[in-house]
């Protein structure tokens, strides 16, 4: 059933045998995996069926670190979450990605890859796609075939595209005729109220923008609001402990991470019937492949990642690349990306003056080098169509880059969000690594290409169209020691018997891969646990 939160009487007391904050990915699928049982269920949605600008201002905030975009526009509240956007783009984590890498500060999960494995399947048929199969060499790709790389260092994997599955069409009816769902639409819930002895949660207490006011009790709640307000909620519920819940040990928050996205280097091929058809991500339409084995087809792209071997041996994180053609005018002036008054990239303590001197110097540079290449270079690279490559990387986890409260209010009172986005030397030395061995896989006997660095590897300042990619992770990270971690390996809250978090936030590394697919797959997890747990 869907209900319209604002026909709740004010002061109503409402229960149920568990609550789910947030109808996102995670929190859908995690509903769907108990519908039809007998355990009676509230899910908590802070938006309605479609997004509106009066809901999307509670998820404004400010940023303070690396630029940003703005935070009510990197999220969607709103029944299906930020599914309403998504891209579809879908791959799993891999072995190392869940290990404690000695050379990765706070890297590690409390589970392994094989603890996943099993409820990977049940992610793909959420997300609507096929096999869980993402190796080239499984797949009928003669007339897409993967790059001849040289040697192991760097490889193709593959991404699976979803059509993308709007999770809150796709599901709506699923949701609405399920017995034991109740389902509350413009409900935002302003606090998780622990018991007296802060152990358990009693309640949650939710708002309308109308004006009522009522509470949920439950056996147990799960809050699955996305990587950032899951950390605002939590830090924002401190009537009963004054730092917020989960946050004994000042975690909650801490270790926001996002995929790096970054043009870094060009691809000039060699020869021009080279195909990188296979890594175009405007090719996804057509680029539908079946399995060697069983399902239909799907829509696959290829990209680039570094193997495990050169991550231990180079001590790298787990790097990944899309590439795709571009023309010299993207390539050589993207290094500023200027948007005047309404940029999304404005350091307020310059000039705007300086900010003019600064995006006449990039270009002049990139003039140069774009001139360099079309007519000082050789033969065999003047005015061809060339390839960008664009960083998308795993984020080094860092202490230091974190979401907190910040002391504007929204229209509830609440504190909005302060989100602070720092990168390490660990970051940068990954991209560095990572374009040596690819002009090693591409020149030599590969014969594919050369590279040119777009960016200054030495540098110690990131280039200004460094972008995220709207993958809040890490905020409320999975780890077995409580002064590690927020949430323990069923992504209960230490401290905390009746509290569970599902989504990104509780990765603890972020891997080289979407989060989408791995965060439902969590979330059927997690379900599985609820029903032997409140059975």
């Amino acid at each position: 059933m869907l209900i319209d939160g604002t026909s709740i009487p004010n002061g109503a007391k409402l229960a149920a045998d568990l609550c789910v904050v947030g109808a996102g990915a995670a929190g859908i699928s995690l509903c769907l995996q108990l519908a039809n049982s007998s355990l009676s269920i509230a899910l908590i949605e802070s938006g309605g069926l479609e997004p509106d600008p009066s809901t999307q201002q509670l998820a404004a905030g400010e940023n303070t670190g690396l630029a940003y975009f703005p935070l009510d526009s990197a999220r969607l509240r709103c029944f299906g979450g930020t599914t309403t956007h998504w891209g579809g783009y879908c791959r799993p984590f891999y072995d190392i990605d869940f290990e404690e890498r000695s050379w990765v500060p706070h890297s590690g999960w409390p589970i392994k890859r094989a603890d996943l494995v099993a409820f990977y399947p049940a992610a793909q048929t959420l997300c609507q796609l096929g096999p869980f199969d993402y190796e080239p060499q499984d797949w009928q790709l003669s007339d897409v075939p993967p790059l001849p790389l040289a040697g192991q260092d760097v490889r193709t994997r593959l991404i699976q595209f979803s059509p993308p599955t709007r999770f809150g069409v796709r599901y709506r009816n699923a949701i609405r005729s399920a017995p034991n769902i109740r389902t509350y639409l413009h409900s935002n819930v302003l606090a998780v109220v622990p018991t007296v002895d802060g152990k358990r949660i009693e309640r949650i207490d939710v708002a309308t923008l109308s004006g009522n006011r009522y509470t949920v009790q439950a056996r147990t709640f799960v809050v699955a609001a996305g990587g950032i307000e899951n950390a605002r909620l939590l830090l924002a519920s401190n009537q009963v402990i004054p730092h917020g819940v989960g946050n004994q040990f000042d975690l909650v928050g801490r270790f926001f991470a996002d995929h790096i996205n970054l043009d870094t280097a060009g691809i000039f091929p060699r020869d021009p019937k080279t195909s990188f058809a296979l890594y175009q991500t405007t090719s996804r339409d057509h680029l539908r492949r079946m399995c060697s084995g069983a399902g239909p087809a799907v829509s696959l792209m290829g990209y680039l990642e570094l193997s495990e071997a050169v991550q231990r041996s180079d001590r790298t994180l787990n790097y990944s690349a899309d590439v795709n053609e571009t023309f010299w005018t993207d390539y050589f002036l993207h290094d500023q990306r200027y948007y005047g008054e309404d940029r999304l990239y404005r350091d307020e303590s310059h000039s705007r003056l300086k900010d003019m001197e600064d995006m006449l110097s990039s270009i002049w540079q990139n003039l140069s080098d774009a001139a360099h290449t079309a007519f000082g270079g050789s033969g065999s690279t003047a005015n061809r169509v060339f390839y960008k490559v664009t960083t998308t990387q795993e984020q080094a986890p860092n202490p230091d880059s974190r979401v907190t409260l910040a002391e504007e209010k929204d229209q509830f009172g609440r504190p909005l969000t302060c989100l602070c986005w720092q990168l390490t030397d660990l970051d940068r030395h990954t991209i560095k690594v990572a374009m040596q061995r690819l002009a090693q896989s591409l020149g030599g006997p590969a014969g594919i290409g050369a590279l040119h660095v777009a960016i200054d590897l030495d540098s110690n300042e990131w280039p200004t169209h460094l972008q995220g990619s709207w993958h809040h992770s890490g905020t409320t990270r999975m780890h077995r020691d409580p002064h590690l971690g927020v949430v323990d390996a069923d992504c209960r809250v230490h401290g905390m018997d009746n509290l569970y978090v599902a989504g990104a936030s509780v990765f603890p590394t972020n891997g080289n891969g979407n989060p989408t697919l791995t965060l439902v797959a969590l979330s059927v997890r997690l379900a599985e646990h609820l029903r032997g747990k409140l059975a």
